[in-house]
């Protein structure tokens, strides 16, 4: 009965809901005429106050931060900012005209128009100007950056405090690293020009921190210092306030410290024009501090010690912050189409996956997105009042290791004729000898009804990016195994994930049949020996996210020095394609491209999609006629964490407009 579209209603005999005695026409009249005297009377309250709970912690609102792309803090920006366009799970982007307006006005240069519309505003009731753009462009071109950070094995400098005395925002964005002009200020609008074409040039740029916020913490020299990024507390409370509350010490030159004004509104435009200042003559005294807080800014758990956490364009605003989770409340101030729903928010993070089903089913919380396991899509089918439904998360990929010396490297076979063509060919073999619809039987199947093979391979671009025809693209299996002697193949696999432990016994039964001999890559961290190891594995099998910049994180994946290449596999004919991939500036063109680059990786035998990993999103069953004084909520698809933005998934906690 599960299914992705689909949900199950149930009470505790695993009947459905709908079939569910109720109570007597008395008995629920002498219900009715007893309940004002209740001990435990329904809070007035709650019936505005929605409760989520999801194992997905909240790190940072800084987007440009690797804290701020983790799944947790994906989902709380999702609700709490506002901006030009929102980015889908197929690779493609939503306007939100409510915000401004992006807008390609030249090819050649590629030249970009930004005009934020007078209904864009920040929490505290500031408008969002041209100085936030600035701020954002600042921090993710480079440009200004005068050193490039060291990172360690997470993606982070290896010793942030080298940072804090040079201009150093150390959050290069590989989209706007092609645009070295300061963009031009004109009115409300801002216009950016590339050096090159930038597929990505629609999601390259966007609001992010507020630069009368950022510049107040920078450059007033008497404010006191921005709390260090630590784990939250639990008396982290506090109430969004009309201005900056807060600021960090700093140090800059007499031209871009402004004078405070009494006028809340008019001390926020001083300071947003001190750091447009700053940006437009590259004043390294005022860029220092800011580069600094920009980089430390919404990491904290403090709310009332961080303005930035408070300070926010979308329908809800940060309100709390503790180790259970976040509790945002409707955004006064928001002007956009998408208004709050709700009145209040709680994202609860403490709860394991049975008990946020036991948490359901008791009333304490009205959606869940638990792991999705047999244990837990039982005790939901046993829970009275649950509606459960499935679907999928991030594309399960099978790579394989082409360099370090594996079976798979050409440089393995230097005895052979042809070097390439051997290790071409056990790839091929070992393709092919993948039965995908098995995997998906044994490994997904069980959890989620309409689990399917997936024929993405893009699927940095999206989970539901433009698949390849993988049958028809999949090399040709060799008549006979390669060699007379079995091939070790040692394969990289989380298996404390029950999913791809499964998928594991599989490849393993089917890859003996074929002559090799599948055995367990040995590693401590399987998420660092897929980047950090290439010599300790053979083939990895790994669930595929979406990127924030869906085309250059597929160029980055797949070109033979990208960056985020990990299996070393390298063609000539497949990088000139990647490279007309990233310069392709028409939307409505990229898909045909992404779909054959797709289908070459896969007759390479560099990679070959299998299925979705599954997902679980439960929702509180309830009428409201018999569940008086509590929310009822409707509408609530299946969270991927693997996307990229979840602005969409909160479609059913905003108003329609």
């Amino acid at each position: 009965m599960r299914g992705s579209g689909g949900t199950v209603r149930t009470d505790g005999t695993g009947r459905a809901r709908g079939g569910r005695v109720r109570v007597v026409a008395a008995g629920a009249l002498l219900l009715a005429l007893t309940a004002a005297c209740s001990a435990d009377p329904v809070d007035p309250a709650r019936a505005g106050t929605v409760v989520v709970a999801a194992d997905l912690p909240f790190a940072s609102l800084n987007a440009g931060t690797v804290a701020g792309r983790a799944p947790g803090s994906v989902l709380v920006r999702g609700l709490v900012q506002a901006g030009f366009v929102a980015l889908e799970p197929d690779g493609t982007v939503t306007p939100d005209p409510s915000f401004g307006t992006v807008e390609k006005v030249a090819d050649a240069p590629l030249t970009v128009r930004y005009t934020i519309a007078p209904t864009a505003r920040w929490s505290d009731g500031v408008p969002v100007t041209p100085a936030d753009l600035l701020l954002e462009w600042a921090a993710r071109s480079g440009q200004l950056d005068e050193v490039v950070p060291e990172l360690d094995a997470g993606g982070l400098p290896a010793d942030p405090a080298a940072l804090d005395q040079v201009v150093a925002f150390a959050a290069t964005s590989p989209a706007l690293a092609h645009a070295s002009a300061v963009p031009v200020v004109d009115g409300a609008t801002v216009t950016v020009v590339y050096d090159r074409p930038v597929a990505d040039w629609q999601l390259a740029l966007d609001v992010n921190l507020p630069a009368h916020v950022v510049g107040r913490l920078a450059l007033d020299p008497a404010a006191p210092a921005l709390p260090a990024a630590a784990a939250p507390t639990a008396s982290a409370t506090a109430t969004p306030t009309p201005g900056p509350t807060t600021a960090a010490t700093g140090t800059s030159s007499a031209s871009t410290t402004p004078t405070p004004s009494a006028d809340p509104t008019a001390e926020a435009a001083t300071w947003a024009a001190a750091v447009t200042t700053a940006v437009q003559q590259q004043d390294r005294a005022a860029l220092v501090p800011v580069s600094r807080v920009w980089r430390a800014a919404g990491a904290s758990g403090d709310v009332a010690a961080d303005p930035t956490l408070t300070t926010t364009t979308g329908p809800y605003v940060l309100e709390r912050v503790d180790q259970d989770g976040v509790e945002l409340v409707a955004n006064d101030a928001y002007a956009g189409d998408r208004a709050a729903r709700w009145d209040r928010l709680r994202l609860r993070t403490d709860l394991d996956p049975l008990a946020q089903v036991d948490a359901v089913a008791a009333g304490d919380v009205d959606v869940a997105a638990p792991l999705s396991t047999a244990d837990v899509l039982a005790a939901a089918a046993d829970a009275d009042g649950v509606a459960t439904r499935t679907g999928g998360d991030a594309v399960l990929q099978l790579v394989l290791q082409e360099r370090a010396g594996g079976p798979f490297d050409p440089a393995a076979h230097a005895d052979a004729p042809d070097p390439a063509a051997a290790a071409a060919a056990l790839r091929a073999a070992f393709v092919a000898a993948v039965p995908r619809a098995d995997v998906v039987a044994a490994a997904v199947a069980p959890l989620w009804d309409d689990a399917r093979p997936s024929d993405v391979v893009a699927a940095q671009a999206g989970p539901d990016a433009p698949a390849a025809e993988v049958d028809a693209a999949l090399p040709p299996e060799p008549d006979a195994a390669p060699d007379d002697a079995p091939v070790t193949v040692r394969l990289l696999a989380a298996t404390d994930d029950p999913v791809r432990a499964r998928a594991v016994e599989v490849l393993t039964r089917a890859a003996e049949q074929a002559g090799l001999d599948v055995v367990p890559a040995q590693v401590e961290d399987p998420v660092q020996a897929l980047r950090g190891e290439a010599a300790a594995w053979d083939a990895a099998l790994v669930p595929v996210a979406q990127g924030d910049l869906p085309v250059a994180s597929w160029v980055a994946r797949w070109r033979g020095d990208g960056a985020a290449n990990v299996t070393g596999h390298a063609d000539p004919a497949l990088d000139a394609a990647l490279d007309a991939a990233a310069v392709t500036v028409d939307p409505a063109a990229l898909p045909a491209i992404l779909a054959q680059t797709s289908g070459d990786l896969v007759a390479a035998g560099a990679v070959l999609p299998l299925v979705r990993t599954p997902a679980v999103l439960l929702v509180a069953d309830r009428d409201a006629e018999d569940d008086a004084g509590l929310p009822v909520v409707t509408g609530v698809d299946v969270l991927a964490p693997a996307r990229a933005d979840l602005t969409s998934w909160w479609d059913w906690a905003r108003t329609d407009g």
